[in-house]
């Protein structure tokens, strides 16, 4: 079945305009374009790489709004091919104020089959995107639809999100079920919700908005003439795609807003011609129709993708994974990865996090994954009622994540049924608080901290596995009472700066910060203790960078002459680049210290606490330099500052460290051994 679309670059109306009110703006527009005598105009393209067809039959309101979004598109060189199907409005006086496009008129009424295929044999792009003439692009559909076929050769199609003019999603991708129909996954739903904003596979798109490889469309015979004049021929094309070997792939950033049946004469008319169709469609292709889901036999949920992967996970943890967040979310950016990597379908929900939008949440992940926006921790029992059964491994992060689901669910065996239950510490807590306890001055003995991280450990007593981040806390939480333990660390690639250490100056620290963090203790103590010996030995020239996301005031009050505080730096690689030393004096903390890997892996030798060179197991004097006093850390900047070969020394060291320790393949290993 075909849909239409709507506008790149125009406003959704309001929820509250009706059809006919719509329509009546659009004519007042449509007068007030040709009362003036404007003209639209389209770039000569002397090799297109996408032929955009559009096929009319009167409408030429709905026309002038679909040209004038397609004349925005920034793309690769694109032609216009319109086929004018004998309209008796105003469009042939709309096509005389347009310049730039080719126009096929034809004698009479042929249909948008007949029309599109003509069109086809006469484009001379190598990508063919078939376009309502009532559907508007929104800006980059064209750019994106092209970019998803070249990323893959076996891609035949692909189509994207339309929207209705209430501003509800008419479809993202569509489900071809056993007897025949048809229907498009998310109807009436938001069109920013997180679950129509991931890429997949799917048994068809609509020819509303459609691009295809030109010569594909060509050797498959096009659109089916049986099903002219129209409705179905998009379905049936996408069917032979898959058919030849070829996918059909929905894509959220492809997509239009949409004048349902806006080009058709009525809504009945058209309801009528898709039923007849229908019939014909399931003559033509009964025998694959027969493995196809019987309609309400399974939710949309499970036929929403087409095509098995190796499994489904459910990842529940505060927020969106965040390369520049700290606190444990470069870590879940890469377990997102790597279970995207390894095939494995993964959703992302977020108890304490809702994205303002889809670019959001989605910074940091594969196009493949489903970030599901929904109100926080409220709204995680619905959906696990939704989509219970349908994950075959729910991962949970962070204690307090799992202290969540556990007070409203029970016992992790009574969460969804078949599912194996991890628990990914990410750290160990209480390790941290018996840090910050000790750093406050309170006397906390190791009976003290071991009972702290029994009670932590026995969150996870009773699930499948649990993921820890090094064989230290993997230690802790075996004798806190946890089994099946994997030690799942970090996934870092090293990409060392180019400057040398002559061009080099001044000390960088690096962290995120929130309420009570280990950084904002960290730097208060370093600039307050340590910064003032090292700039009596090497001079008051000497600056300390803190980068970070969200310091608070008493790290921005740090800010002077000797102190430079930017806040949160989106790249890091100028910073990395431009400092000599990079310092962690952590005092307490748990998991492992991400900063100082990132740093090493930028080619630039630290400076770090006894307690993060212990998480890391690296070597002190080889990997990094290591240091408690502020007179033994002061000591150890000096050195790596002043003293150019064992900078060098240290530098290489480091690298190998991280090349070895936290390699990508290694973490994909690690991740599919817990898995397992």
């Amino acid at each position: 079945m075909r849909a239409g679309s709507a506008a790149a670059g125009v406003s959704l109306p309001a929820a509250s305009e009706t059809r006919a009110t719509l329509r009546k703006r659009r004519l007042r527009e449509l007068d007030a374009f040709l009362t003036s005598g404007g003209t639209l105009v389209f770039a000569p393209a002397a090799a297109p790489v996408t032929s955009v067809i559009i096929v009319l039959f009167n409408r030429a309101e709905l026309t002038l709004a679909c040209l004038s979004a397609l004349a925005s598109e920034q793309a690769d060189p694109f032609e216009v091919v319109v086929v004018d199907n004998a309209s008796t409005d105003r469009t042939p006086e709309l096509l005389r104020h347009v310049e730039g496009i080719e126009v096929i008129r034809q004698p009479e009424n042929i249909g948008f089959l007949r029309a599109c295929n003509e069109a086809a044999r006469r484009a001379r792009g190598q990508f063919l995107l078939f376009l309502n003439n009532d559907a508007d692009v929104l800006p980059g559909a064209l750019a994106h639809a092209v970019d998803a076929v070249r990323r893959s050769a076996d891609v035949g199609a692909v189509g994207g999100r339309l929207i209705l003019p209430d501003g509800r999603l008419q479809e993202a991708g569509s489900i071809i079920w056993n007897d025949g129909s048809c229907e498009g996954y998310r109807r009436g739903r938001d069109p920013a919700d997180g679950e129509c904003l991931f890429e997949r596979d799917v048994d068809y798109s609509s020819g509303a908005l459609l691009l295809t490889p030109r010569q594909t469309f060509l050797d498959l015979g096009g659109f089916d003439d049986r099903f002219a004049p129209a409705y179905y021929e998009d379905a049936d094309y996408c069917l032979r795609l898959w058919q030849s070997g070829r996918r059909v792939v929905y894509r959220p950033d492809v997509a239009a807003l949409h004048h349902e049946f806006g080009s058709s004469l009525s809504t009945d008319d058209a309801i009528g011609m898709q039923e007849e169709r229908r019939a014909r469609f399931v003559a033509k292709h009964s025998a694959w129709l027969s493995s196809q889901h019987y309609p309400r036999s399974v939710g949309t949920l499970v036929a929403r993708a087409r095509g098995a992967r190796r499994g489904r996970v459910l990842i529940v943890d505060d927020r969106p994974p965040d390369r520049s967040a700290g606190f444990g979310f470069p870590r879940a950016a890469e377990l997102v990865q790597a279970l995207d990597d390894l095939g494995h379908f993964v959703t992302v929900y977020c108890t304490g996090f809702v994205p303002g939008s889809g670019d959001d949440a989605r910074r940091d992940v594969n196009r493949t994954v489903e970030v599901v926006s929904r109100p926080g921790s409220p709204g995680l029992s619905a959906f696990l009622h939704e989509r219970r059964g349908y994950y075959g491994r729910i991962i949970v992060s962070r204690a307090h994540n799992m202290e969540l689901l556990r007070a409203r669910f029970g016992a992790p065996s009574a969460w969804s049924p078949g599912a194996r239950i991890l628990y990914d510490a990410e750290a160990v807590t209480a390790l941290r608080e018996a840090g910050r306890r000790r750093i406050a001055g309170e006397s906390v003995d190791e009976a003290t901290v071991a009972l702290m991280v029994r009670q932590e450990a026995k969150l996870a007593t009773d699930v499948d596995a649990v993921l820890a981040v090094s064989a230290d806390e993997r230690r802790a939480l075996i004798a806190g009472g946890c089994r099946n333990v994997h030690v799942v660390s970090h996934a870092v690639e090293i990409a060392p700066t180019g400057r040398a250490f002559e061009d080099r100056q001044g000390l960088l620290f690096v962290g995120a910060f929130h309420e009570s963090s280990p950084n904002t203790d960290a730097i208060l103590w370093f600039v307050r203790h340590v910064l003032p010996r090292v700039r009596n030995v090497l001079g008051h020239a000497v600056e300390l960078t803190i980068a970070g996301q969200n310091p608070p005031a008493e790290v921005r009050a740090l800010a002077g002459s000797a102190v430079r505080v930017p806040g949160g730096v989106g790249d890091l690689g100028p910073l990395y680049d431009a400092a000599r030393v990079f310092v962690a004096p952590t005092r307490f903390a748990a998991g492992i210290p991400l900063k100082v890997i990132h740093a090493a892996a930028a080619g630039l030798p630290v400076v770090a606490s006894g307690l993060l060179c212990r998480q890391l197991a690296w070597a002190e004097g080889r990997d990094l330099l290591m240091a408690d006093s502020a007179d033994d850390f002061a000591a150890a900047c000096v050195i790596l500052f002043t003293d150019r070969e064992r900078w060098n020394a240290v530098r290489a060291a480091a690298l190998e460290r991280v090349r070895t320790d936290f390699s990508r393949s290694r973490f994909r290993q690690q991740v599919a051994a817990a898995l397992s």
